[in-house]
């Protein structure tokens, strides 16, 4: 397949307009090839005013700029794309949107955050196995230009410790770091990968600090701001080198994201292991338990059936 073509479900995030306009202005000088936004169903939450504040503005500007098709259903949009960007900003409506696509088995990726928790979170996955159907969640940090070229570096050694950072605004309909903290949080396990064991969360009004310890004696920390400078990206303690990194403001970030789109299409393998997706969502379960409950949390007390 030359060009995908592709759907969104939800228009209630300025990553529908972002990804649009790389994906099918052929001017953009960030532009992707290989897919193009063909259609999109405009779902969004009315009890979310980030969400319905914004899809009809939103709406509009893909209508008129980029003429997409807009339709009444998932299952009308199933019948006229090859893969489907799922971009709801609200998590908690995710695995219902999600369902109709892997049925079909049509390449799904899921933007931030997979679920509004962790129990949605492996359902998606559960579903997505049983169906054979590729799914694919990230952030956009983890591929940002300047945290995947320190990821890269094959003089890095063994990465031993990262304190990660990122803006961590709150909404009660996705608690905790699972609004915007999971790009602090998927900034750290882009250098830390699976193996967390526990977590402890302290949080104030004006910030998130979450410690994380890792098998064989690593600690990852996750700092979310919601006072002073935001910025995004990590110090990485790593065999050879410490490293400080944040991340690229002349590369767009969202391009580097739908690099690793379109191949997940062509390919159905995605970038990021399912495994360490859903220990993300885990992670950030049990820091919100730790923060109601003021204790430290073992990720295994969420279970798996």
């Amino acid at each position: 397949m030359n060009e995908f073509k592709i759907g969104i479900i939800g228009f209630d995030t300025s990553h529908v307009v972002a990804f649009t306009k790389l994906l099918n202005d052929e001017n953009d000088p960030f532009h992707i090839k290989g897919g193009k936004i063909v259609a999109g169903y405009p779902s969004f939450s009315p009890d979310l005013y980030a969400s319905y504040s914004r899809v009809e503005g939103y709406k509009k500007e893909l209508i008129e700029k980029y003429n997409i098709e807009i339709v009444n259903s998932i299952e009308e949009l199933l019948e006229k794309v090859d893969a489907v960007l799922l971009e709801s900003v609200d998590g908690r409506r995710h695995l219902k949107e999600a369902e109709p696509v892997i049925k079909a088995g049509k390449p799904l990726f899921i933007d931030k955050p997979l679920a509004e928790n962790y129990s949605n979170a492996l359902k998606i996955y559960k579903m997505a196995e049983k169906y054979n159907c590729p799914v694919f969640s990230s952030s956009s940090l983890r591929f940002d230009y300047n945290i995947k070229k320190v990821k890269e570096d094959i003089e890095r050694g063994e990465v031993l410790g990262c304190d990660a950072f990122s803006p961590c605004s709150l909404d009660p309909t996705n608690p905790g770091l699972f609004w915007y903290g999971i790009h602090g949080v998927e900034i750290l396990y882009t250098f830390m990968g699976k193996g967390c064991t526990k977590v402890y969360c302290e949080k104030t009004e004006d910030f998130h600090f979450v410690v994380g310890v890792w098998e064989g004696n690593k600690i990852g920390t996750v700092r979310g701001t919601r006072k002073g400078p935001h910025s995004y990206g990590a110090t990485v303690f790593a065999e050879k080198k410490i490293y400080q990194v944040t991340y690229s403001t002349e590369i767009p970030i969202y391009s580097q994201l739908l690099k690793e789109i379109i191949e997940f299409f062509k390919t159905g393998i995605p970038p990021v292991d399912p495994k360490e997706t859903l220990e993300i969502m885990k992670f950030m379960e049990c820091a919100l338990i730790s923060e109601k409950e003021k204790r430290v949390v073992e990720l295994s007390e969420l279970k798996e059936d």
